[in-house]
């Protein structure tokens, strides 16, 4: 029996989806430890959440075999996508002559291409921007603490949508702020550093 994908669109998000959703669990699992549901680990956490994200992308795509849904019109050509690989292959390779840890190198060639996107290809705004934030969150984690490298991943991301509103963006970062200390600090107890690693005293406790 031969199977016909009936929306394409629906192919693809799925699995990017899974992709993105292993990968996470993957890292997590190789590079933290996973703990109990009990006592979580740092691990715990992405872990659970890449698992849901491959769950939702598998079931995406079953439905693109089963429900029919529009074309896949990307904002980009492969030609851009060669493009921003190069750029993040100079970085990486110029990192080390350079002097800057391979990490500066990553969110040096992520702002590069979100800087091109935004110039060059507006309709990819949205797709290149938002993956950039979670990209920024993860490298300023550990040198800037969760306050911040939470606000580069809120104001990043809502710059990629239709429209930007600093008031509003800027309440959904307090409340997103307060929402993960509360929990994952003080009540999941994750060592997470809250404030960034040149303050000798954190004021958030």
């Amino acid at each position: 029996m031969a199977f016909r994908i009936k929306a394409p669109k629906d192919f693809w998000a799925g699995l990017m989806f899974i992709g993105f959703g292993l990968f996470f669990v993957v890292w997590a699992l190789t590079h933290y430890q996973m703990g109990t549901a009990v006592r979580m680990g740092p691990a715990y956490f992405p872990a659970v959440l890449g698992g849901l994200l491959a769950f939702l992308g598998t079931l995406v795509l079953l439905e693109s075999f089963v429900m029919q849904g529009g074309a896949l019109k990307l904002p980009f050509n492969i030609i851009d996508m060669v493009i921003a690989a190069a750029i993040f292959v100079a970085v990486m390779f110029l990192a080390k002559p350079l002097g800057v840890s391979m990490d500066w190198a990553i969110l040096g060639g992520t702002a590069i291409v979100s800087l091109l996107t935004i110039r060059y290809r507006p309709d990819a705004k949205a797709l290149v921007l938002i993956s950039a934030g979670c990209v920024v969150y993860g490298y300023l984690m550990k040198p800037l603490g969760l306050v911040l490298a939470t606000a580069a991943l809120v104001f990043i991301g809502a710059y990629g949508g239709h429209e930007f509103k600093w008031k509003e963006v800027t309440i959904l970062f307090l409340v997103l702020i307060v929402f993960s200390i509360l929990v994952f600090v003080k009540g999941l107890t994750l060592p997470f550093p809250v404030c960034p690693a040149f303050m000798d005293t954190c004021p958030i406790r």
